[in-house]
């Protein structure tokens, strides 16, 4: 059975969060210690972390809601595939592999929910 969390814990383990790095961020999300924090610490800890791969992607893009294309480490590829699904609604998909990076791309916000084939957009 879990405590309920009082409003200053909650604001505390926030800001313990705040200071790891989207990577630590993406490594903790995927352990079972992260389904019992509170709801509240974990939807703060997914938006921090995956604002930071989205960021990343969209860097230089004139508008996020446009169709999505770049390159990415291979390692990288579910954090980026996750925050492109979180803040767009659409699919990260592989174009390619160059060396130990994917080429990749998303129809983007403005076309969610499109039929278009991928490879149409590119």
């Amino acid at each position: 059975m879990s405590k309920e969390m009082s409003n200053a814990e909650i604001a505390k383990l926030n800001k313990e969060f705040k200071t790891a790095n989207a990577s630590t961020q993406w490594k903790f999300m995927q352990t079972p210690e992260y389904q019992r924090l509170p709801l509240a610490v974990r939807c703060t800890v997914e938006k921090n972390c995956l604002t930071h791969y989205f960021n990343i992607l969209t860097d230089g893009m004139p508008d996020w809601k446009l169709p999505i294309s770049g390159t990415i480490p291979i390692r990288d590829l579910n954090p980026f595939r996750k925050a492109v699904e979180y803040f767009t609604g659409t699919e990260l998909s592989v174009i390619e592999q160059v060396d130990t990076n994917f080429k990749v791309f998303a129809r983007g916000y403005y076309l969610m929910g499109t039929e278009d084939d991928v490879y149409d957009l590119l």
